[in-house]
């Protein structure tokens, strides 16, 4: 029996999705695993999940094999290319690009490996000691240009995460106006300052905490800094979102923010017996 299919991406084009979605009702009713449909030809199960997944455009050969898998009459299968056709003439139109899809191709591009080669190349375990990120993360993000098995590309916090660190390794010409990096510099400054507003909020969030011990007690907090320091924390909940790519965001909203959180973290003070201070 077949199995449910993985969601379709949001971000692929009209004709693409309707391929896709095609292509996944005919196995749906031809209820055939991508296994078995791989036993009558010579594609593999995985392959032929590629075909119906909406992430890429299917290679003629790739599309014949899926529709000979589930029965199609041969007259039938020029319909099915004269799709995949209408899929590639969309992939060829210029449309506006979100900031995530922008981060993505930072990464699909190349051009982050040409960044980590002007940084000097540094090695996996340096990166990992300056990041806290696993070496696999790295040598996938670093290398997610080469897509030879199609697999998806890295989520959008670390491609950011990688390419800002790779920035500090660079002479500050390197990435201001007119500098080889200076697009790249543009996508990451707003993860450097969520990143800093959250850092910001940790300190803040340190400096309320209790030290330990029976002759502490807690006194009731104020309902308004309370409601202060939640907005706060949504407001850096919003900039952490708008830094993945996920939201978007001009850089006047980015900065108007920042200086929000500022204000907010500002007016809420501890309450009195929270400050941290000891006698």
């Amino acid at each position: 029996m077949a199995r449910p299919e993985t969601p379709l991406p949001i971000d692929a084009s009209r004709p693409l999705l309707e391929l896709a979605q095609g292509l996944r009702d005919l196995r749906a009713a031809s209820n055939l695993s991508y296994q078995a449909m791989s036993e009558t030809v010579s594609l593999s199960a995985a392959s032929l999940s590629r075909t119906a997944s909406g992430q890429q455009i299917p290679t003629p050969e790739a599309l014949t094999a899926f529709l000979t898998a589930c029965a199609v009459p041969p007259d039938d299968i020029d319909h099915w290319q004269k799709l995949r056709d209408d899929a590639v003439r969309a992939a060829l139109e210029p449309r506006p690009w979100t900031r995530g899809a922008r981060i993505t191709h930072l990464a699909r591009s190349g051009l982050l490996r040409e960044l980590h080669r002007a940084a000097g190349s540094p090695s996996l375990r340096s990166l990992h000691e300056e990041l806290g990120v696993s070496k696999s993360t790295l040598h996938r993000v670093l290398t997610a240009h080469v897509d030879i098995h199609g697999k998806p590309p890295p989520p959008p916090h670390q491609i950011l995460a990688v390419a800002d660190i790779l920035l500090r390794h660079l002479p500050h010409s390197q990435y201001t106006r007119g500098g080889p990096f200076a697009d790249v510099y543009q996508l990451v400054r707003p993860y450097r300052t969520a990143q800093r507003a959250s850092g910001r909020n940790q300190d803040s969030r340190r400096r309320t905490r209790l030290p330990d011990g029976p002759s502490h007690k807690p006194a009731p907090a104020d309902d308004g800094d309370a409601g202060l320091l939640g907005l706060a924390r949504r407001t850096a909940a919003v900039q952490r979102r708008i830094a993945a790519g996920e939201l978007t965001a001009d850089d006047d909203v980015v900065r108007l923010l920042a200086e929000v959180q500022q204000v907010l973290e500002s007016r809420a003070k501890p309450a009195p017996g929270q400050d941290g201070a000891t006698a």
